[in-house]
C-alpha cells in the first residue's frame, strides 16, 4: 500500500503548507501543552465512544506528533519504518477492518489520541466518520469565556443524549436542539431517538456542506437550527436528501443571515415619508405596487378580546389612509398550533402581498409558511425574531411604563406599588425596571412588587389585596373588563375594593401597519435591507406608536410633569436608565459605553434591585405560556443562558 501512503503523504504536506502560509502550527495539537495553564476539576472515563472523527484533533503527548499534518496525514518520507507500519494498516483495514479501539481523551469536545495515531490516520485517509475509541473526559473549571460556556451546555445534553457530533458557535443551542427534537427538558434519549436524529443529521450535513455552509464560519449545529425552527422534526426525519436540500436552499438566507455580525436590525423610527423618498428617486428599478391585497390574521375576536379590538382599529385606519389601494380582509379564531399553518397557506395561495398576524404564538406557522411563499411578506406581533422571512413589530413599552411609574411615585401614599406583568418576553424586564427608574425619580426609597399574570396565584391575588399598603399598582389581567375602563393599566384600589383607572397605555397599531405599508407602496420596504437581516420594527411614543390616556381629574402640575418627561423622552434629553443600574444584592448592571443600548434593553434579563420578585423560570409556566416563551422568551429563562 505504497501508493496509498504517497497519496496520504501529499494531503498532508499540503496541510502542512496551508498551515505555515497563515502562520498556524502545522503539526497536530498537543493535550499536554493545551493544558499548561488549564485547571482540570474533573476526569470522567466515558467507556467505549464513537468519535467523530472531524473532531480528533490532536495527541496526548508531543512524542511523534511531528510525523503527521494537522489533518493527521503523515508526514515522514516513504522508505521509513514509520511508512511500513503505516502501509500495514491499510492492508488490515482493507482485509478485515480495523479491529482495536485507540484511547484518547475528550477536553472541551476534541479528541486527543494517547495510543492509535497511525489508526486515525489511515481510517481518516480513508474517510472514516466514526473511529471507536475508550475516552477519558478533562473538565476545565467553569469560566466567562464563550468557548467554555458552550461545553457546559454540551455537557449537560451529552448526559442526557449520548451526542457528541453536534458543534455550536453560540450558547443556547443544545437547550434548543433538545426542544426542537421534541424532548422536555431534562429528558432523556431512546437508543432510538439516537438513531433517527443520526441519519437525519448525516443528510442534512451533506446537503449543508454541498451548499457552501462551512464557508460561512458557521457550525453545521448553527444550520439545523434554523432548518428545525421552521420544519417539524418529524417531517425532517421522514424528509428524503432531495427534499432536504430543497427546503434549506428556500432557508439559506436564513442560514446565512447568521455569520452577519449584526443579524437583527431594529428599526426604532417609521422612515421619514415628507416628498418621494431619495433611495426610491435613485432607484428606477424600485417596486412600487398599485394595488395591495393586505390580510390580518387574529388568534382571538374582537367580541372576547381587546388586544383584536386594537388591532382591528389599526386596520379600520389603515383603510382610511389608503382608500384606493388596498383590499384587505381579516380572519379570526386563528388557532396557532391548529389551523394557523393552513390558513397561511390560503391567503398566500390566494396572493396576498402582505399578512400580519397578530398572535406571537402563530410565529412558527409564519416562519414555514414564509420560506415556502417568499413573495408574500408576512409580518408578525413580536419582538427580536432572528429571521429575515418573518418581520416583527413592537412598541417600545418601557417608555410608557417609565412614565406609569413617574406617576405612581406622584400618587401613591406609601412607598410600595404593585406591578403585574404578563409574561416574560423580550422587553418585559426593561419595562419593569423602567416603571421602577420612573417611580424612583419620585420616591427614591420606593419599591416595586412584581407580580406575574401567567403564574396565577390565590396567596398573592393581581389586585395585590393582600399587601394592603399596595395602594397604587399596574394592572394586568386576562379577564374582558365589565365596564367601560380597559384591563390593563395604573390603578389605584379604593377603600371599597374597586379599582380607579390613572393611566392607560394605548398601543396605536395603525401606527405600525399605515407606516409599514406605506413603505410597500412607496418602493421602500427593502431598502438597507435587501432581504438579508432580520427586521424588527420597535417603535416608541416620538413615533406616535404608543401613548398614555391619563385620568380625567389629575392634577394641571402632574400633568405637565408628565408631558415635559415625555417631551424630553422624544428629544433624546431624559435618559430613563442610569448609568449605574443594581439588580438583587447590589450587583452591578452597566454597559460598556455607559448608554444602553435598543438590543441590550431589549435582551435585558434582570430585575432593578428595588423590584420584589422574581423572573418565572420556564419549567413554572402552563403549556400555553411555554410555548409563547419557547418563540419570544428571554434565553435565561429557557436555560438558553447568552
Amino acid at each position: 500500500m505504497l501508493e496509498d501512503y504517497r497519496s496520504a503523504l501529499k494531503l498532508g504536506q499540503r496541510a502542512y503548507r496551508a498551515r505555515v502560509a497563515r502562520g498556524l502550527p502545522p503539526y497536530l495539537a498537543v493535550l499536554d501543552d493545551i493544558l499548561v495553564n488549564v485547571n482540570i476539576v474533573a476526569q470522567e472515563p466515558l467507556g467505549l465512544v464513537d468519535i467523530p472523527a472531524e473532531s480528533i484533533v490532536g495527541t496526548k503527548t508531543s512524542g511523534r506528533h511531528t510525523a503527521f499534518a494537522s489533518n493527521f496525514m503523515p508526514l515522514l518520507e516513504p522508505g521509513t519504518e514509520f511508512s511500513t507500519k503505516w502501509s500495514n494498516l491499510c492492508d488490515a483495514h482493507l482485509e478485515e477492518g480495523i479491529q482495536n479501539p485507540i484511547l484518547a481523551y475528550e477536553f472541551m469536545n476534541r479528541f486527543y489520541v494517547q495510543e492509535g495515531n497511525k489508526r486515525v490516520s489511515v481510517l481518516k485517509y480513508y474517510g472514516a466518520v466514526k473511529i471507536p475509541g475508550t475516552v477519558t473526559r478533562l473538565v476545565p473549571e467553569r469560566n466567562d469565556s464563550l468557548e467554555n460556556r458552550i461545553y457546559y451546555e454540551f455537557l449537560d445534553f451529552y448526559r442526557l443524549s449520548q451526542i457528541n457530533y453536534v458543534h455550536f458557535s453560540r450558547t443556547g443551542g443544545y437547550a434548543k436542539l433538545q426542544t426542537l427534537v421534541c424532548k422536555a427538558t431534562g429528558e432523556s434519549w431512546t437508543e432510538d431517538d439516537r438513531l433517527n436524529f443520526s441519519a437525519f443529521y448525516t443528510v442534512f450535513r451533506q446537503q449543508f456542506i454541498a451548499l457552501g455552509g462551512h464557508e460561512l464560519k458557521l457550525t453545521t449545529g448553527d444550520g439545523l437550527l434554523v432548518y428545525l425552527s421552521v420544519y417539524r422534526y418529524s417531517d425532517a426525519c421522514d424528509a428524503t436528501p432531495a427534499q432536504v436540500k430543497e427546503n434549506l436552499e428556500k432557508l439559506w438566507n436564513e442560514v446565512k443571515v447568521l455569520a452577519e455580525p449584526q443579524a437583527v436590525e431594529l428599526s426604532l423610527e417609521p422612515a421619514p415619508t415628507a416628498g418621494e423618498p431619495l433611495l426610491s428617486k435613485l432607484n428606477i428599478f424600485a417596486s412600487k405596487p398599485s394595488e395591495l391585497r393586505v390580510v390580518f390574521l387574529h388568534e382571538y375576536n374582537t367580541g372576547n378580546s381587546a388586544w383584536v379590538r386594537g388591532h382591528e382599529k389599526g386596520r379600520a385606519a389603515l383603510e382610511k389612509e389608503f382608500p384606493d389601494r388596498l383590499i384587505i380582509t381579516s380572519r379570526e379564531n386563528v388557532n396557532p398550533e391548529v389551523d394557523a399553518e393552513q390558513v397561511l397557506e390560503e391567503v398566500a395561495h390566494d396572493n396576498a402581498d402582505v399578512v400580519f398576524t397578530s398572535s406571537v404564538r402563530m410565529y412558527n406557522a409564519c416562519l414555514k409558511v414564509a420560506a415556502q411563499h417568499p413573495k408574500t411578506r408576512i409580518l408578525n406581533c413580536s419582538l427580536n425574531a432572528p429571521h429575515p422571512l418573518v418581520r416583527t413589530y413592537y412598541p417600545r413599552t418601557y417608555e410608557v411604563t417609565y412614565l406609569l411609574g413617574a406617576l405612581a411615585g406622584t400618587l401613591t401614599k406609601s412607598d410600595c406599588v404593585g406591578y403585574v406583568a404578563a409574561n416574560p418576553v423580550y422587553g418585559i424586564p426593561a419595562a419593569v425596571n423602567a416603571f421602577a427608574q420612573g417611580l424612583k425619580t419620585v420616591r427614591p426609597d420606593a419599591r416595586v412588587v412584581l407580580r406575574w399574570a401567567c403564574l396565577p396565584d390565590p396567596a398573592h391575588p393581581l389586585d395585590f389585596s393582600d399587601r394592603p399598603e399596595v395602594d397604587i399598582f399596574y394592572a394586568r389581567s386576562n379577564a374582558e373588563p365589565e365596564d367601560a375602563h380597559r384591563d390593563y393599566g395604573l390603578c389605584r384600589r379604593l377603600p371599597d375594593g374597586t379599582l380607579e383607572p390613572l393611566g392607560l397605555p394605548v398601543w396605536k397599531w395603525e401606527t405600525f401597519y399605515v407606516e409599514i405599508v406605506r413603505s410597500i407602496l412607496d418602493g421602500t420596504w427593502n431598502n438597507g435591507a435587501a432581504g438579508a437581516r432580520a427586521i424588527n420594527y420597535w417603535w416608541g411614543m416620538h413615533s406616535d406608536a404608543e401613548e398614555i390616556n391619563y385620568r380625567e381629574g389629575l392634577a394641571t402640575g402632574t400633568l405637565q410633569m408628565l408631558d415635559l418627561m415625555e417631551k424630553l423622552l422624544g428629544e433624546g434629553e431624559l435618559r430613563i436608565f442610569p448609568e449605574e443600574l443594581y439588580s438583587r444584592g447590589h450587583v452591578l448592571h452597566s454597559p460598556e459605553k455607559l448608554v444602553y443600548t435598543p438590543k441590550e434593553l431589549m435582551e435585558m434579563d434582570w430585575l432593578d434591585e428595588c423590584v420584589e420578585g422574581h423572573l418565572p423560570h420556564f419549567d413554572e409556566l402552563d403549556v400555553k405560556t411555554r410555548t409563547i416563551i419557547e418563540i419570544n422568551g428571554l434565553d435565561n429563562l429557557k436555560g438558553l443562558k447568552k
